[in-house]
């Protein structure tokens, strides 16, 4: 275990004592609020709990954390945060109710892991990029525990993934050097969807555009974006464009151009007619 005596005086950000102290209060306040709520006198429904039934709200509450900080609304980014940080001591209480461990421990190990991946910042250890910053985290990780490979959760959206296994792989010096070599193969794998697209064969279609789908993801990699984020982005954009056509719509022809049935009478030159006004409107 390591020794951690010694990080509050060498942490060059501390915050004043007053302010440690309010802080630690409304820590212990939210530590005893969830115990009590599991207690013999709490919520029936944080009562039944188990680690299993609470993923799923762990999930969405991720998820909305991630629509908040998009969003840019500071103060549902703060509620978000706190509804994310509650999942997280309600699981420590769940598995210290069912003796296994405690928030304490959590914390313990969090802090620990965090000062052993970062000896550029707690050691002598030289580390001036970005760059070198993920290669040490990647060689200690690797010294930790032996992993597969592509070692990742399962459950991480499909683009994300895809995103990891190229950094995987780039350690191994399996990548592309440019972002122009990825284009090309975006480009050698759409002929191949549009070959497939000639065929009858669902299962061959299905593969050449999962190809085509990791390509484009690797090229996003290849520039620093996210293309999760890029998808999500897009969908949003899209959205919003798209009810604003529905807008426009109503306005020419009445409530009935917001239904499907509505829409879809619309001549097709007039549909990409209202896209482009939206496109203007909203950019």
């Amino acid at each position: 275990m390591l020794d951690l005596r010694h990080l509050e005086t060498s942490l060059e950000h501390k915050p004043s004592v007053k302010t440690q102290d309010s802080l630690l209060l409304q820590f212990k306040t939210l530590v005893d609020v969830v115990a009590k709520l599991r207690g013999p006198n709490g919520c029936p429904w944080d009562k039944e709990q188990t680690q299993r039934t609470l993923t799923r709200y762990a999930i969405e509450e991720a998820h909305e954390l991630v629509e908040a900080i998009e969003s840019g609304d500071q103060k549902e980014i703060r509620e978000e945060l706190g509804d994310f940080l509650f999942q997280v001591i309600l699981q420590a209480q769940v598995a210290e109710d069912e003796g296994q461990f405690d928030l304490q421990q959590v914390i313990e190990v969090l802090n620990e892991k965090m000062i052993r991946r970062h000896p550029h910042v707690f050691s002598n250890v030289v580390a001036k990029t970005t760059d070198e910053v993920w290669k040490n985290w990647e060689k200690l990780k690797k010294q930790e525990k032996e992993k597969p490979v592509f070692s990742y959760p399962r459950t991480l959206p499909a683009l994300q993934a895809a995103d990891k296994i190229g950094s995987k792989s780039k350690n191994y010096r399996f990548d592309w050097t440019r972002p122009d070599e990825v284009l090309e193969k975006i480009k050698e794998e759409l002929r191949e969807v549009e070959e497939a697209l000639r065929e009858d064969d669902p299962k061959h279609l299905e593969h050449e555009i999962g190809d085509l789908l990791f390509s484009v993801a690797q090229l996003a990699r290849h520039k620093n974006l996210a293309p999760e984020q890029c998808l999500r982005v897009a969908n949003r954009r899209f959205e919003n464009r798209f009810n604003q056509v529905l807008t426009l719509a109503e306005k020419l022809h009445g409530a009935d151009a917001k239904t499907p049935e509505g829409f879809s009478q619309i001549p097709a030159v007039e549909k990409e007619s209202l896209w482009a006004q939206a496109k203007k409107i909203l950019g």
